[in-house]
């Protein structure tokens, strides 16, 4: 049922937490996790009814209605104090999930978030570090020809990050993590062959382009 993806994320989660998963969709996060003991009471939260609905069925169809709650939430927004202790967001964009975070920052109780961000991770990484969350774990999985990265923070102060330790991941380049290697490698090349075609069509305008390249050498130079 659930995507590599999406088990990455569940299975990322403390044990024994009551979580709240926001962006919910068709309630397989929380399904999982009630499923294989993980945690025994979920939230289930989406901004839009109609998945709200499909949640539901395939909640009732468990048999886990007593361990999950659905909830027609924008965001965080229906969270309230100490309703939750574990929160994930996954599947939106960093933007997304930096607002998200934002509206529901004085949200008591919540200790432990859960984050898969699907585009501008770095923003996510950025917000964590200058709100008083810690990274203490990361991890990048292949799932259908896509990189994802999944990210595990607790309250706390981190570490000062570099550019190149925001956009690709302090935890993830440390650990020399294979997966993030195989996309370094593959970006690598995609912008070479994008900078060889504007230079070969006599565009100038390459400073971004280079600009990639060279934060990506920064990456790999972490497996050197």
């Amino acid at each position: 049922m659930l995507s590599k993806r999406l088990k990455a994320v569940a299975d990322m989660v403390t044990r024994d937490k009551i979580v709240a998963d926001i962006g919910t969709d068709h309630g397989y996060v929380p399904i999982y996790l009630v499923k294989n003991n993980i945690c025994n009471k979920v939230y289930a939260m989406d901004i839009n009814a109609g998945p709200l609905k499909i949640a539901d069925k395939n909640i009732r169809q468990e048999g886990l209605e007593k361990n999950i709650i659905t909830v027609l939430s924008d965001g965080m927004n229906q969270l309230s104090d100490y309703m939750a202790e574990t929160v994930i967001i996954a599947g939106m964009g960093g933007n997304l999930i930096v607002d998200i975070l934002s509206k529901g920052e004085k949200i008591k109780g919540v200790e432990e978030l859960i984050l898969s961000p699907h585009k501008r991770v770095d923003l996510v990484r950025k917000y964590l570090n200058r709100n008083h969350w810690k990274i203490i774990q990361e991890d990048m999985v292949a799932d259908a020809g896509k990189y994802y990265t999944i990210i595990k923070a607790h309250r706390g102060d981190d570490s000062e990050y570099t550019d190149v330790e925001f956009i690709y991941g302090k935890y993830l380049l440390e650990s020399q993590n294979k997966i993030l290697k195989k996309y370094l490698e593959k970006e690598n090349e995609k912008f070479l062959n994008i900078l060889n075609t504007m230079k070969a069509s006599g565009n100038k305008n390459t400073l971004q382009v280079n600009d990639i390249l060279k934060i990506n050498r920064e990456g790999r130079a972490y497996y050197d």
